[in-house]
Formats: C-alpha cells, structure tokens, sequence
C-alpha cells in the first residue's frame, strides 16, 4: 500500500505551492523548500514510472494470503486490514501455515515503498 499522499496527491500540493497558495504554511528557509518540492516531485516521477505494479501485485499476495480471489472489489486498504487483524490474532506467527508467505509479502511491500521513496537506501539489498 502506498503511502500518503501518494504521487498524483503529492503534484496537486506543489502545484499548489508552487503558485503560492496562502493557505498552505512552509519552512522561511528556502534551500529546505527546494529540497522537499525535488523530493516530492522524485517520489511523484517514480511512482508513475512503476505504474500499478506493485499495487497489483500487493493485491494478488494479499488475496493470496487471505483467501480472497480479488473478484469482490474488496480494496487495498481493506485487504491490509484484514492482514493486520490476522496477524494481531496470531493467524501468521512462526510455525503456523502461511507464515512464510506472510512474512515474504509484508518484506516485499517494505521494499516497494523504499523503491518509490527513497531508492538509494536500497544500495546492497538487492
């Protein structure tokens, strides 16, 4: 799941910005802006490079994982809820089936949201 804002959220707030939308407070230091407004429209960029496919792919694991074909409209943020009260009820703790799989899915989705975010982070990981 990604986070929030995400990319198209993210070009609608600097072009907010970025025309001087009083409504929105920033740092007075100006090197911080432009470092911010670069990373922001980096994690945009990036995100829309990837497309959907990790969105899909995290949709498929989860229905995987909680027996869902995906035919049910059933969300991401739904499908994650779910994942997370499954582990809170002990539903993947080591030994039991589908632990390994859970465990591979919840590394998976980490290292797509560093992808988008922050990719240097990744140097040596994969």
């Amino acid at each position: 799941m990604r986070d929030h804002p995400d990319g198209p959220d993210l070009l609608a707030l600097l072009s907010r910005i970025e025309d001087g939308d009083p409504s929105i407070s920033l740092p007075d230091d100006e090197r911080y802006l432009e470092l911010m407004l670069a990373h922001a429209k980096a994690i945009a960029g990036r995100q829309e490079e990837r497309g959907g496919a990790s969105e899909a792919r995290e949709l498929q694991d989860l229905g995987s994982l909680l027996g869902s074909d995906g035919g049910d409209g059933e969300s991401l943020a739904n499908l994650n809820g779910r994942l997370a009260a499954a582990i809170r009820g002990g539903d993947f703790d080591p030994a039991t089936p589908g632990h390994d799989a859970a465990r591979e899915h919840l590394w998976q989705t980490a290292l797509e949201r560093v992808r988008e975010s922050n990719p240097k982070a990744l140097k040596g990981l994969e």
